[in-house]
């Protein structure tokens, strides 16, 4: 059964789309916006969600053993010009099956989500799809979804009673 997004749940939406757009754009003021937007949601579900994106459009550019990063790689030179601070490295460490996961004490870090936001526009550059749906896929698979405070606003349904 749908179930609508949560306001959290769209903001996550709107704030992935909208630094795609601006990372294609090569628009900082508008990526530096995204990712403050992403900083203010719950930092955990925030990282599994693009995590969830970020393989979900992996699999979609390169299923099974095809690696994606030289592709990406080109996207990533292109990148350097309006985002110098870019990591090479650290986005090679996020792509999915490329190298150890990140150490799990500093995850949630600004820079690491920005990276995170950043390969997440790359892969959709190489693969040529927008985002939207694959942040649906990977908030419907998140078993974490943000949770709902249960109103008791209509009596015949308060829970418990």
């Amino acid at each position: 059964m749908w179930k609508p997004p949560t306001p959290a749940e769209q903001e996550l939406w709107n704030a992935v789309v909208a630094g795609v757009h601006a990372a294609n754009r090569m628009d900082r003021g508008g990526f530096d916006a995204a990712v403050d937007r992403l900083t203010r949601l719950p930092g955990a579900w925030v990282r599994r969600t693009l995590t969830g994106t970020t393989r979900l459009l992996a699999e979609e550019f390169a299923p099974a053993p095809r690696d994606p990063w030289p592709l990406v790689a080109v996207q990533i030179d292109r990148v350097g010009a309006w985002l110098p601070e870019v990591d090479p490295q650290l986005l090679a460490a996020l792509l999915p099956g490329r190298h150890r996961p990140l150490d799990p004490d500093v995850p949630d870090d600004p820079r690491y989500l920005m990276h995170r936001l950043l390969l997440i526009a790359c892969l959709s550059n190489v693969a040529q799809s927008g985002v939207g749906a694959f942040v649906d896929v990977a908030l419907a698979r998140d078993g974490g979804r943000a949770g709902r405070r249960l109103s008791g606003l209509v009596p015949q349904h308060r829970t418990g009673r």
